[in-house]
Parts: C-alpha cells; sequence; structure tokens
C-alpha cells in the first residue's frame, strides 16, 4: 500500500525482473529545485541503470529455457555459432528513451538481442564495401548480393536471425550482460549546434575550444557472447553451401567492422570465443579457411592425384587438395614450389584449386553458382 501511495518512488527498484520494463517507465524523476527550470536525476538515472543488470539477471532462468527452445526450432539448412563480444556492444542507442540512451533487449524476456535486420544490413553493406571491390557479383546488383540479399522485386534466399545472448553471459557481476558505460562528449553547445546569443558573432555557431565542459553520460551497453545464425531457404543439398558462405561473410563483417552503435570506437567486433584445449601450449590457432574464388598462395606437393595430376597445399590452413585443371600448370613446376592459385571448392577436410588461365573467369567458380529457382522463383530470391 505504502508504494501505491507514494507510486513510483515507494518502489524498489532492485526487485524488478524485466530491464526493458525499468528503463522504458520506473525512472524516478526528482521535483525541480525553486529558481531551477529543468528536472535533475542524475541519482534516479544511476539507480534504474544498475538495478536493469539485476533484472536481466533475475530473469535467467526462464531465459534459459526460452533460449534453448529457439535453439532448437532453427530452420535446416543453418548456419549458428557462439560468437563472444570483443570488448562492448551497444545496439540501439539512438532509440527512443527516457535516458536518450537507448538499449535494444528482447521483448519478453528484457535480455540484450541483435536483431535480424542489423545483421543482414551489415553483411549486405560489408558484402558490397569490401568483397564487392574485388569481385563484381558482390556489389548491389551483383547476382551473388541478390541471391543472399534479395532486391526491391526479389527477396533473398537467406534468413538473417536475431542474435540471442546466451544465458551464460547474465551473470549480474558488472562485467557480463548488460554493464554499465560512460561516454563523455567535451563539446556540448558544439554537436548541439548552439550559436552566440549576443555580440559581435550573434547568431554564429559556437565552435569547439578547450574551455568547454566535459559532460560524462553513463549508459548500458552489453558483454558476453551470442548465438548468431542464418539458414537458407532452398532444400539442403543446394541450399548448405550458401547458408555457410553468408555466415562466413557476416562473421568476417563482425569481426572486421562491428555492429550497433560507436563502432568507429570498437565496440560491436565478435568473433570466435577462444578457448584453449588441454595441454595447449601457446599454438596459434588456425586461419579460418579462404572462401571459393579467393587468390591464394599455394605449394605443390609429391602427392598426386588417381590421374597422375598436380596437388597443392594451402598453408596457413595445413589443407591440400587437387588443382582441377593440371595441364595448365606450366611444365617447369615441380614439387616445393609456390604459386598462386584460385580456391575452386573448400570443405573442412579438403580444398580445390585451379590455377588461373585467360579463360578461367568463364569456367571458374563453380561454388558460387546460384542455386535454381523453383517455382514462380526469379534467380535471386523468390517472387513477391
Amino acid at each position: 500500500m505504502q508504494a501505491c501511495r507514494n507510486g513510483i518512488h515507494g518502489l524498489d527498484l532492485n526487485l524488478g525482473a524485466h530491464a526493458g520494463l525499468l528503463l522504458r517507465k520506473y525512472l524516478k524523476v526528482s521535483v525541480p529545485q525553486k529558481g531551477e527550470t529543468e528536472k535533475r536525476h542524475p541519482e534516479a538515472r544511476a539507480a534504474v541503470l544498475k538495478s536493469t543488470g539485476k533484472a536481466a539477471t533475475a530473469a535467467k532462468d526462464i531465459y534459459q529455457l526460452a533460449f534453448k527452445r529457439w535453439q532448437s526450432s532453427l530452420p535446416q539448412p543453418c548456419e549458428s555459432e557462439m560468437l563472444h563480444v570483443q570488448g562492448r556492444l551497444i545496439v540501439g542507442l539512438g532509440g527512443e528513451n527516457v535516458l536518450e540512451t537507448g538499449l535494444t533487449l528482447h521483448h519478453t524476456y528484457g535480455v540484450p538481442t541483435i536483431p535480424g535486420s542489423a545483421l543482414k544490413g551489415l553483411a549486405a553493406h560489408y558484402a558490397h564495401t569490401v568483397w564487392g571491390a574485388a569481385d563484381d557479383r558482390w556489389k548491389n546488383s551483383g547476382a551473388d548480393h541478390k541471391t543472399l540479399f534479395g532486391a526491391h522485386d526479389d527477396a533473398g534466399h537467406i534468413v538473417f536471425h536475431d542474435a540471442w545472448i546466451t544465458p551464460d553471459s547474465l551473470t549480474g557481476d558488472g562485467k557480463s550482460g548488460l554493464v554499465l558505460d560512460v561516454m563523455t562528449p567535451h563539446h556540448g553547445g558544439y554537436y548541439a549546434k548552439k550559436t552566440y546569443e549576443n555580440g559581435l558573432k550573434k547568431g554564429q555557431l559556437v565552435p569547439p575550444t578547450d574551455f568547454d565542459d566535459p559532460n560524462p553520460v553513463t549508459f548500458l551497453s552489453v558483454a558476453g557472447s551470442f548465438l548468431v545464425a542464418v539458414s537458407c531457404d532452398v532444400s539442403s543439398t543446394q541450399g548448405a553451401p550458401w547458408a555457410t558462405l553468408a555466415f562466413d561473410l557476416l562473421k568476417e563483417a563482425m569481426k572486421e567492422w562491428g555492429v550497433g552503435g560507436k563502432t568507429s570506437s570498437g565496440y560491436g567486433r565478435m568473433s570466435e570465443k577462444k578457448t584453449a584445449p588441454a595441454g595447449w601450449m601457446g599454438q596459434t590457432p588456425k586461419p579460418n579457411p579462404p572462401r571459393p574464388g579467393a587468390k591464394v598462395e599455394g605449394v605443390l606437393i609429391e602427392e598426386k592425384t588417381k590421374k597422375d595430376g598436380w596437388k597443392a597445399k594451402h598453408e596457413p590452413t595445413g589443407l591440400s587438395g587437387p588443382v582441377q585443371n593440371t595441364t595448365d600448370v606450366p611444365g617447369d613446376k615441380k614439387p616445393g614450389d609456390k604459386l598462386t592459385l584460385i580456391v575452386a571448392s573448400v570443405s573442412e577436410r579438403e580444398i580445390a584449386f585451379r590455377f588461373p588461365t585467360a579463360e578461367d573467369e568463364q569456367r571458374a567458380q563453380k561454388a558460387h553458382a546460384s542455386p535454381k529457382p523453383g517455382p514462380n522463383r526469379n534467380q535471386g530470391g523468390r517472387s513477391r
């Protein structure tokens, strides 16, 4: 009853179990003092931010059940992996919020999540900018880009699912899950585009100077691991390679560019969580295999194919396999020679190469062939 009479000010925020609800509805705003024109609430802001981290942890048990159910419901063919935030992540920072610093949380459970639309946008932009710089098929108008991401009149074959934070990341210790963070703008007047009110410079924009007062702003960011997943709507035989390719693209984009806000400051970088196996003595982990179509350095090896063709080894990954167009390899080459090769296909156990030729552009890259359209499908997606 006491809490009802006093409204929000009578509630114990530490008993909250939904972080999103606390952030949206339970900020205790103080009454302006005599002579003040603004409501000031630094203590109330700190209290609601602190309570949200505890609330996310309070929902851990029921969220763990939902997480397992969601994971088991992912369609096939699908590629998924636990990716770890390398530092901090903030998604939805510019969203509407009473604290002026937003955060994307799961509507039902109040835990951090990364929308699939954000992952798709990141991957599409990275494909156009980075992969497209070397191969026009990955530019916005390219065939491979349309196959994965679609176009205005066609939907792509790849589904980018929302990334869910792992239940183990909701520790409540301030080091993982929802964590307190701070940014300190130094030139508030300049950022707000304020102008001089009087004097010779009246009406001119106030420039940034060394005399401006820094203004620390607390907000919530995220640390921990997420289950990231993409799937393909084509049958397993045809769709699995495309799901793998899309996932490799997304992982590369998240590692190099990051997802969410403040990526220019290092936020949002995500990669595989490295765990040292028993007996590990400091060996460098093997890098990811190169993608089909990439030019790599290969070493010719003694072992030959059944038809006495060349085999080569990609030393960074340790993978070896046949050179498909052996007859195009110069006759003066011998085992141990290094040469530039094109990756024709790659798997966990083997890699196949092509020796670059003048006609290679027309016949290579079979691994990039688009899946055959089904009924009422156009190349690169399904008709809307």
